[in-house]
């Protein structure tokens, strides 16, 4: 119970700190001249809640630091802090890599214990970055530690990030059309037909001769075939990687000597080492079956086969077209049947392919 006086005006006691009697207004004199007693904190009066500025994001800060480490450092202004753990990190995982790679060969369970420890490493300065991120902004808004800007190292990842998923939606949304160039420039390097029978035979391998497509295979308006050594330049790299030896291409259009954006099919015959054709034409699924390009049913032929709907154009082209693809192998021999140019016929082109794979022995 706190001391009481009794008031000399009305002798009701009241606590003695008071300035004045609470019943009848009669002034304290017992308190120094001019001084007042503290009144007692009331619960009705919220208490004043420290100054917090929402200047930096502690999610936000986290979140950069949990996508590339020493991101939400930068964000945070702290240039040096986030090259401390970006180079820890960089360090600790290739210091791991360099070291169980050789273990392993002297001992599984010491190379697997090493890598435990890189990776619990990592993930330990990894969440160190990240907690430092976040309470570093908290500290940054309480006014606790200075803000001077983003770190200029700030916009590094960004752009990364920026870049990579422009790429991705490029791909997703427009697709690949490399396709389309690649066999264009075979078609507009084409020599002017002037022999309807396959090269002689200093030209090409004998076995070549039975398996190209005649005139009497294609349809009635359509022109003689023209012949063209495929040089190695045209050939891919996954076609030079896989030993391409030695290969043909054949052209049929319905003009003798077509122009750019002309219809034009084309038949490719190349060979490979034991096993390498029909590895071709899977590298062939992996190639085109991604972005707007869709996956057909092939034809039943060869020993692997593979069909495909392009969109795409070539470099003389005003619009995109749809390009067909087959593509089969037997034995060490890869081919490839390809539409360029407007309104083309997939039906011819899978009875071209059908044709051309009866006439292997």
């Amino acid at each position: 119970m706190p001391p009481v006086r009794e008031c000399p005006s009305c002798n009701i006691y009241y606590d003695e700190s008071l300035p004045a009697c609470p019943f009848c207004g009669a002034q304290n004199d017992s308190l120094p001249h001019g001084a007042a007693a503290p009144s007692p904190p009331s619960d009705n009066v919220p208490t004043q809640s420290p100054d917090v500025r929402k200047i930096r994001n502690p999610l936000v800060a986290a979140l950069c630091s949990l996508l590339w480490i020493g991101w939400g450092q930068w964000y945070n202004g702290r240039t040096d802090d986030g090259l401390v753990y970006l180079g820890a990190y960089t360090v600790t995982a290739l210091f791991a890599t360099l070291l169980v790679v050789p273990l392993f060969f002297v001992s599984f369970w010491v190379s697997a214990a090493v890598l435990l420890l890189a990776v619990l490493a990592v993930i330990a300065i990894l969440g160190h970055s990240i907690y430092d991120a976040y309470r570093t902004a908290e500290k940054i808004n309480r006014g606790d530690a200075a803000f001077t800007g983003k770190s200029r190292l700030f916009w590094v990842p960004a752009a990364v990030y920026v870049f990579v998923v422009a790429m991705i939606a490029a791909v997703l949304l427009i697709g690949p059309v490399p396709s389309a160039d690649e066999h264009a420039d075979d078609i507009i390097d084409a020599p002017v037909p002037v022999a309807t029978t396959p090269p002689a035979p200093d030209t090409q391998r004998t076995e070549f001769f039975d398996l190209f497509l005649t005139i009497d295979d294609l349809p009635a308006d359509y022109a003689p075939p023209r012949y063209k050594l495929i040089p190695e330049s045209k050939l891919s790299p996954t076609m030079r990687a896989f030993g391409a030896d030695v290969g043909f291409v054949e052209f049929f259009s319905e003009e003798p000597a077509p122009k750019p954006g002309d219809l034009v099919i084309s038949q490719k015959l190349i060979t490979f080492p034991e096993g390498n054709a029909t590895r071709m034409v899977d590298s062939d699924y992996e190639t085109y079956s991604i972005g707007r390009n869709e996956v057909l049913d092939p034809p039943a032929i060869g020993e692997n086969s593979a069909a495909f709907k392009l969109i795409g154009r070539h470099r003389n082209a005003t619009e995109d077209h749809i390009h067909y693809v087959i593509t089969f192998s037997q034995y060490d021999l890869y081919e490839m049947f390809v539409t360029v140019g407007p309104d083309p016929d997939y039906e011819l082109l899978e009875d071209l392919a059908m044709k051309a794979a009866a006439k292997i022995p």
